[in-house]
């Protein structure tokens, strides 16, 4: 029995030191490979880059783990990735040979982890991304990275590349990512906005693209083809006199009051409704601090998993007309209200919601 034992154990790490060296092979065959992290805009900065990229003639394989993981390959199919139980960041080296197959110029990646452990693994011994994104530091995922913005930007610094070239669209950490390049051998750029580049996904996707020789004009040319991910905000009119603004994919509380703003500022008839993720409950309480708090409605309603801890959470914060729908189809019975707006997160009732709402559309 224990020989059989120690004959496993020689043989897996036979295949480990086989698979780093065959994921080495793999990236080093790639003109650059672009490790897309950060809080908010990560899946949509992704798609931007693939737009514009092989929109200048690059074979571009890129891979997104947005409202629902995809990869798209060299000739911009998108394939759906269907996963065996949870997330894994060594998806990550499936996907790497993937490209390495297609013979890939430029491989694009969103980031998977969230740990920074994880995140440091996944920059350092998987993807080694050269030409690296950190989008911004907002309140997100703050079990695993920390309660404070500080805390936030040390875990997303775990991707700096080493002799390479960082992108961050956030002014205010732009200083402490700087620092951190420095000690990598690597550049900072910091991503701004004009009257031409309209926000800030798409000022990251343009100094990546500069650096390819794709100029301003042919930049806004390339990303006509853009293709949004499933779930993106959007405006939907359920009758002549109710709208319906699905948020949900917007995930932290101070980009969704952000875009909200972009639709209205005038809250006080909105009907939001949270979409809860029994998995996800730091979100519930960033919203509560940062959304709505101080934020005027007509009543809150919470779907999906857990509904009873998300009533008792805002009810203990002290927000009043707070309840449940356990169908999220029963959205639709709602007719006092100018405006429904979704947030929180698109998984689960959420991500039916949007797809019943798309398909009416069509």
């Amino acid at each position: 029995m224990l020989q059989i034992a120690i004959f496993l154990l020689i043989t897996y790490i036979i295949y480990l030191i086989y698979e780093k060296k065959a994921n080495n092979m793999y990236l080093s065959t790639f003109k650059c490979i672009i490790h897309v992290n950060g809080i908010r805009g990560k899946t949509s900065v992704c798609r931007l880059i693939d737009a514009n990229l092989r929109g200048a003639g690059f074979r571009v394989f890129t891979k997104t783990t947005g409202s629902t993981p995809v990869f798209i390959d060299t000739n911009g199919s998108e394939h759906l990735i269907r996963r065996k139980g949870t997330a894994n960041i060594k998806e990550q080296l499936k996907i790497i040979k993937l490209a390495y197959t297609e013979n890939a110029e430029i491989l694009i990646l969103e980031c998977m982890a969230v740990n920074p452990e994880l995140q440091k693994i996944s920059q350092k011994e998987i993807v080694k991304g050269n030409l690296n994104v950190i989008t911004n530091v907002r309140y997100d995922h703050i079990f695993d990275m920390g309660e404070s913005l500080d805390k936030i930007a040390e875990s997303l610094s775990t991707t700096v590349p080493e002799n390479g070239i960082l992108f961050t669209c956030d002014e205010n950490y732009f200083e402490y990512f700087r620092n951190i390049c420095s000690k990598n051998n690597s550049e900072a750029i910091l991503c701004r906005t004009d009257e031409f580049i309209e926000n800030e996904n798409y000022a990251a996707a343009y100094e990546i693209g500069k650096l390819f020789g794709i100029n301003r004009e042919n930049f806004l040319e390339n990303i006509r083809n853009y293709k949004e991910d499933f779930g993106a905000h959007k405006l939907y009119e359920l009758s002549d006199n109710i709208k319906f603004l699905n948020l949900f994919s917007v995930n932290d509380p101070l980009s969704t009051r952000n875009v909200l703003k972009k639709f209205t500022k005038d809250t006080e008839d909105i009907t939001f409704i949270y979409n809860n993720r029994l998995d996800r409950p730091d979100r519930l309480l960033l919203f509560s601090r940062y959304f709505f708090n101080n934020m005027s409605y007509k009543r809150i309603i919470i779907i999906g998993e857990n509904r009873s801890f998300g009533i008792r959470h805002l009810r203990k914060e002290g927000f009043l007309n707070v309840t449940e729908l356990p169908d999220w189809q029963n959205i639709f019975n709602i007719k006092d209200s100018r405006m429904i707006v979704g947030v929180g997160n698109i998984k689960g009732s959420a991500y039916e919601l949007i797809n019943y709402l798309e398909e009416d559309n069509k």
